[in-house]
């Protein structure tokens, strides 16, 4: 079994274990249909939402912070090309077929950039239906063993901070 400097840290496995390990027959179903909505073909159902509260230039938000998001994504995953769980580690219950590299997630990230987005244009009750979203899919990536736990927290970091990048870039410079 190979190493990674993501089983040097503790929190990170044991965080990982814990939210694997608990099975449950709802999720299983749930996550199973939910974690598509983590792609990025789930923008025919968030884009007429989008312009609804925003008009046109949520639109362009949104397409700006997912095209920075799109970039960092696989930038990243290329640079640091760690593995999944499920070949560091026994026992890790996955769900869906996994390919590429692990950290960071970059299905967290794309909600993540949704929901940062959302700050700017939606009221808040629909800012918190997505980060109820948002945090839906970054959990679902470690309960389907997908991710360890820091992947999830460095992709949303890196989905706010595309949102916030597009914002102020239209903000100041479009």
């Amino acid at each position: 079994m190979s190493r990674d400097w993501q089983l040097k840290l503790k929190w990170n496995v044991k965080i990982f274990r814990v939210i694997n390990n608990r099975r449950n027959k709802f999720l299983d179903k749930f996550y199973k249909k939910f974690f598509w909505m983590g792609k990025s073909y789930s923008l025919i159902f968030f884009l007429p939402v989008f312009y609804y509260f925003g008009k046109t230039k949520a639109i362009i938000e949104v397409a700006l912070a997912l095209i920075i998001t799109g970039i960092l994504m696989p930038a990243l995953k290329y640079t640091f090309r760690h593995k999944r769980p499920v070949t560091l580690l026994e026992d890790v219950h996955l769900l869906e077929p996994v390919s590429l590299k692990s950290f960071p997630s970059a299905d967290t990230a794309y909600a993540f950039t949704l929901f940062g987005v959302s700050l700017f244009f939606f009221p808040i009750w629909a800012i918190v239906l997505m980060f109820i979203y948002a945090v839906l899919i970054a959990y679902g990536r470690i309960y389907m063993g997908a991710h360890f736990p820091l992947d999830v927290i460095v992709g949303a970091v890196l989905g706010l901070i595309s949102a916030f990048t597009a914002h102020i870039i239209i903000l100041y410079f479009l």
